[in-house]
């Protein structure tokens, strides 16, 4: 029988010893495959369901059913009643994963408010405010609260939030915004909350300027205003006074041009040619192209209104809209030099519909030549269109001359 030493003994435990640490790390490795493999098993549907939640959020939402962005996402996306089953069990699901969460909130919300419980609406709409100012749904619900409530501070606050944190609330709330500010109980609130800095008031007034067909209330909403800065640098005024000559709203340009220029009101404005700052259409507007121009010039006996046509060039070169009352008046020129051509024909016609033709006065072609004739302005017209149109005049040298001034004042 072989003798069993202390060298054979430690030898075989050696060798038990280096055999379990194997298995060890084998099991080691093997759990760690496994654990692996089951993190893999809800990593890789769940950045698939990701991606898939804008695009196809149903889908996203049968590949992760635990995602709970993933499950308010799919019931937003199925849309229509909130209280449809598949919407209140996505919804559910949502919640169940994440109470914080203000989409699924705001789904809960909208079907309690549909079931007929409005309390129980509003305390999760006040819940979904305070855990996120930035979700739109619960600024519009909010808005609403406020509207059915009389309470035109709270809502204007929310509109505020809510075009300053959603890129979707302009196209959904300027709109709203423009049609609430021709009630008179707005006008001075929501002035004032357009003179507090933000981002979107200047894209307020482009909007309401390219696509509000009452600028009526705009005005009156600017007037109102004291952040004269914002309007002047960006010639709101000036546009606004012109789309509301566009849309015949001529008093209230009248009103608010006076508004930031309260110098009184001429009959003419600038009738000498010596004042570029009285500005369209309450002063010159002068056209100057490769055909036909006029423009602000100086004379032998000063400033003057010097006018050219090309052989054949014809049409409007001078223009500026009068606020005439009801009655008679002269209108008279005088030229300031020699001209040349067709003599230019100064003409006043009614600014409102019709724009029937007042006067027609012919600008004299001789150096120091005056003309005049008489106009009544009837009832029914609020403003007048005084304009210069050069004639057509077929000689290859064209047509020039220079007007010293033109006035109107009362027939007496």
């Amino acid at each position: 029988m072989a003798t069993v030493t202390a060298t054979n003994i430690a030898t075989t435990r050696k060798h038990r010893s280096q055999g379990a640490s194997a298995k060890r790390r084998a099991l080691a490795r093997l759990s760690i495959a496994v654990a692996l493999i089951a993190a893999g098993a809800v990593l890789l549907p769940n950045s698939l369901a990701m991606a898939l939640s804008d695009s196809q959020p149903l889908l996203a939402a049968r590949i992760a059913p635990w995602n709970a962005r993933v499950a308010t996402a799919a019931a937003g996306a199925i849309g229509g009643d909130p209280r449809q089953q598949e919407t209140r069990s996505l919804v559910r699901t949502a919640l169940n994963r994440d109470l914080t969460d203000p989409a699924g909130i705001e789904l809960r919300a909208a079907d309690l408010a549909a079931s007929g419980h409005p309390a129980e609406a509003a305390r999760l709409f006040a819940l979904s405010d305070r855990l996120s100012r930035r979700s739109l749904p619960t600024r519009l619900w909010l808005i609403q609260a406020a509207v059915d409530r009389g309470v035109v501070a709270g809502a204007l606050r929310n509109f505020d939030l809510a075009l300053r944190t959603s890129n979707e609330a302009p196209t959904i709330l300027f709109p709203v915004l423009a049609k609430a500010s021709a009630d008179p109980r707005i006008t001075v609130p929501f002035a004032q909350l357009l003179d507090r800095p933000s981002d979107w008031r200047l894209m307020y007034f482009e909007w309401a300027l390219a696509n509000d067909p009452d600028l009526h209330s705009l005005a009156a909403v600017t007037m109102r205003m004291r952040d004269r800065r914002l309007i002047e640098q960006n010639h709101l005024d000036e546009r606004l006074i012109e789309g509301l000559v566009t849309n015949e709203e001529f008093d209230q340009a009248l009103r608010l041009k006076q508004h930031f220029d309260p110098r009184p009101i001429a009959p003419i404005a600038d009738p000498h040619f010596a004042n570029p700052s009285a500005l369209y259409p309450f002063g010159w507007s002068l056209v100057s192209n490769g055909s036909i121009g006029a423009e602000r010039s100086i004379g032998a006996a000063g400033p003057v209104l010097a006018y050219r046509a090309a052989s054949s060039g014809s049409g409007q070169v001078a223009a500026q809209l009068l606020m005439l009352k009801p009655g008679a008046y002269r209108l008279a020129t005088r030229t300031a030099a020699p001209g040349r051509g067709t003599p230019p024909l100064w003409t006043i016609s009614c600014g409102g519909a019709g724009e029937a033709m007042l006067a027609q006065l012919e600008q004299p072609l001789g150096a120091g030549a005056q003309a005049a004739t008489r106009l009544v302005v009837p009832a029914g017209c609020p403003a007048q269109w005084l304009v210069l149109q050069l004639r057509p005049y077929a000689d290859s040298e064209g047509q020039s001359g220079a007007i010293e001034w033109v006035s109107v004042a009362p027939f007496k």
